[in-house]
């Protein structure tokens, strides 16, 4: 989840659950080749993040083989080919989504990172891109090709988002291949997971975690503001240390807005904290909201916020 699921994010996420695999943000296999000191400030990750992916996403075999070198050396558990984003620029590049036309080539792209490393490698993907008709030849191919995973977000190209997943492909092409296969789409908690889950090994959530780490805890979110507040702390900490105060605080901003809301009042807060410029102008407010006795209204906090298009990539579950 591009602009979302950086280092202090995962942080934060494992700080709820410490048994979840996480992934990076979507990195693209040019740029580690072309000016991989840049990116791989970007890839950087806290020990406590293990297990986790390093995402990357590209076609050229030469700048993957690059790649799966450095995410060897960075100290990854794994390498996840994105070839699932539906995102128009990256389409227009004949990335992400844009490889289930040219299967040919993905299998290729899979074949020379398993090669370049021996990490596991896992395949990010979709139904297909208009229908799920050719899923199970894909991931067959994917599978001989060298993949040690996949995970199927649950819908097309064609219809990305605003629609229910479909599952049911998903199970059916389980029962074609040998390696573990993952579910993903539109799941909103620990237990809505466990109920899609079916024959598959396991299952991601994505948008559900924008303001809502709790969502990989079997209890869910606290009721209550302020039992919340340590874990926007430690996120707000983290993610300013590992960025820098200007970079950081503008970052911080979206999370703290997915964080407050739900309780009388939460509008004066959100406006604050979306101009806050420094850790210690987040921490004063967070100071102030502890000392509020409030139940946080789950029918106003759990209202579906409608996402521009521009996030696109930050929305690719």
């Amino acid at each position: 989840m591009d602009g979302y699921s950086d280092s202090a994010f995962r942080r934060v996420c494992k700080l709820v659950n410490p048994s979840i695999l996480t992934y990076t943000e979507f990195t693209s296999a040019d740029g580690i080749h072309y000016n991989a000191e840049k990116v791989k400030r970007r890839l950087q990750f806290d020990a406590s993040e293990r297990p986790i992916l390093a995402q990357v996403f590209g076609k050229n075999l030469a700048t993957f083989e690059t790649a799966a070198k450095v995410c060897t050396d960075m100290g990854f558990t794994g390498i996840d080919l994105n070839m699932g984003c539906p995102s128009k620029k990256v389409v227009k590049s004949e990335h992400g989504v844009a490889l289930r036309k040219k299967p040919d080539l993905a299998y290729k792209v899979i074949e020379t990172v398993a090669r370049a490393t021996n990490l596991p490698v896992s395949v990010k993907t979709r139904l297909g891109w208009d229908n799920a008709d050719g899923l199970i030849e894909f991931c067959q191919g994917a599978e001989a090709a060298g993949a040690d995973m996949i995970c199927i977000h649950a819908r097309t190209y064609k219809v990305p988002y605003r629609v229910p997943a479909h599952f049911d492909p998903v199970y059916e092409m389980k029962r074609h291949v040998g390696i573990p296969i993952l579910g993903n789409g539109g799941i909103i908690s620990l237990q809505d997971g466990l109920n899609k889950l079916g024959n598959l090994d396991g299952f991601l959530i994505g948008q559900a975690t924008f303001g809502n780490p709790w969502v990989f805890s079997e209890t869910g979110k606290p009721p209550r503001l302020q039992d919340r507040l340590s874990v926007m702390r430690s996120h707000s900490d983290w993610l300013i240390e590992s960025k820098g105060e200007a970079v950081g605080c503008r970052e911080i901003r979206k999370h703290l807005l997915s964080y407050i809301k739900g309780f009388e009042g939460a509008k004066i807060f959100r406006s604050r904290l979306s101009q806050v410029a420094s850790l210690a102008e987040v921490m004063v407010i967070l100071d102030e909201l502890s000392t509020l006795d409030f139940i946080i209204d789950s029918s106003i906090e759990d209202a579906p916020v409608e996402l521009e298009d521009t996030s696109e990539c930050a929305t690719c579950e």
